[in-house]
């Protein structure tokens, strides 16, 4: 038996039956006896060719039925892969969506926070600065009482630092007798220089003739003539002829004002550095001056009278009573700026000519 490779259509075999009605080993009956006398008698199929035709029409209908679903079930394959991929790809498609949405919002917060970034570094670092400011003034307020004991000492032996703008004032009294005191200077130019000093020292040389004043700095002597003078507040104005004298700074109305309780420093032109303090405490002050407890001989009236920081309060002076009366060992003293009323002209540095206060 040979395989068939093309499907066949066979028809499946029949058996015959046997003829309803006729007994088991009857002969023919008339019928039959009339087919067999008109037509040949058909052979029998054998079992075996039987089973050989079922084989070939069985082989036939399965070779036909795996061709009629080969290509279905292949496209059922494609289509389930391609939805497999499709589903995969929207959830790739969905969860980068997801997540670049994410990450928009975030740069979008990011940029919303950050983009007044330098205003508020600014006014972070305005505020620190103002706290830092704050701090330091509460310290600076806190150690005020002690700032002038602690810096005594230093300043007292820093005294050559104020020794070039600080002159001895050597002259005679009404009696003849040596007047001293102190002046410094508080105008310069390249030629000329104009020197405070108390008018006590040099209250002699107000009436002409009177005796010359001579400014003394170690071995050199300077003549200097008298400008203007207030006896009232004991200020005298000098001029020498000699420029470039370093002028000392003055301290501002409202540090004075904040002075009290203050470590003072009294400045002399004496001394072997060409300068020397001694030391006390402002202890009242008011629109005539302010009183101290520095000790004063002397050769310090008329020398400037200097905080801690080396700033000019005040004139030193033995005879200034605008009490109208000695004080003993309390000295009052006149605000630096007093001289800018009385004896100096200080709008513009413009000097005055010489004339008599009061």
């Amino acid at each position: 038996m040979t395989d068939v490779d093309q499907p066949t259509t066979v028809s499946t075999p029949t058996i015959d039956a046997p003829v309803v009605g006729a007994s088991k080993g009857s002969g023919p009956t008339a019928g039959s006896g009339q087919a067999g006398s008109g037509q040949a008698a058909r052979p029998k199929e054998s079992g075996r060719q039987r089973r050989s035709d079922w084989r070939r029409a069985e082989k036939a209908r399965r070779y036909a039925a795996r061709n009629s679903v080969r290509f279905p079930i292949f496209t059922r394959s494609v289509l389930l892969w391609v939805l497999i991929f499709a589903l995969v790809g929207l959830s790739f498609g969905a969860s980068g969506a997801f997540w670049w949405a994410h990450f928009n919002t975030q740069i979008g917060q990011l940029r919303a926070d950050t983009q007044d970034f330098e205003i508020r570094s600014q006014s972070a670092s305005a505020d620190l600065e103002k706290q830092k400011a704050d701090a330091e003034a509460e310290i600076e307020n806190a150690l005020k009482p002690l700032k002038g004991f602690l810096s005594e000492t230093q300043t007292i032996q820093l005294s050559q630092l104020f020794s070039p703008s600080v002159y001895s004032v050597v002259t005679l009294d009404d009696q003849g007798q040596p007047s001293v005191g102190t002046a410094f200077s508080v105008v310069t130019s390249d030629t000329e220089s104009l020197m405070l000093a108390s008018y006590t020292t040099v209250r002699a040389a107000t009436v002409n003739p009177g005796p010359a004043i001579t400014l003394r700095k170690n071995n050199e002597d300077l003549p200097a003539s008298l400008v203007s003078w207030d006896p009232e507040h004991d200020l005298a104005l000098l001029r020498v002829t000699r420029g470039d004298i370093t002028v000392l700074d003055w301290a501002p109305e409202d540090v004075l004002a904040q002075s009290l309780a203050s470590r003072i420093f009294p400045v002399s032109g004496t001394g072997g550095n060409g300068a020397t303090l001694t030391g006390g405490t402002l202890i009242d002050q008011s629109s005539a001056g302010f009183q101290h407890t520095a000790p004063l001989g002397a050769d310090f009236q008329g020398g400037p009278i200097v905080n801690a920081d080396g700033k000019v309060l005040g004139v030193a002076s033995l005879t200034y009573s605008p009490l109208g009366y000695a004080n003993g060992e309390i000295h009052f003293s006149p605000a630096v700026a007093m001289a800018c009323a009385r004896v100096l002209n200080c709008g513009g540095g413009t000097r005055l000519q010489g004339k008599p206060g009061g």
